[in-house]
């Protein structure tokens, strides 16, 4: 198990990059979906992963719109 402490300026900055992309309004990374507002943890499991260059594997579709653009998604059926 990996553990990155909240207070890691590159985590930090990885969620409010996801943040902001995917409300749509990074100008250098397109989002290719309509924009939302991601739930806060969300958003954190989101950031770790990327900077953890790690694969997300989820059985919901809150993350589908970062898949290959931050991490790798493997989406599981319930």
């Amino acid at each position: 198990m990996v553990i990155v402490d909240v207070r890691f300026n590159e985590l930090i900055n990885a969620y409010a990059e996801i943040d902001a992309f995917s409300q749509g309004k990074l100008k250098h990374k397109k989002l290719n979906t309509s924009s939302r507002n991601m739930g806060k943890n969300d958003l954190w499991i989101a950031a770790t992963t990327h900077v953890t260059k790690s694969k997300l594997i989820t059985s919901d579709k809150d993350f589908d719109h970062l898949d290959k653009a931050y991490f790798d998604l493997i989406t599981v059926k319930r």
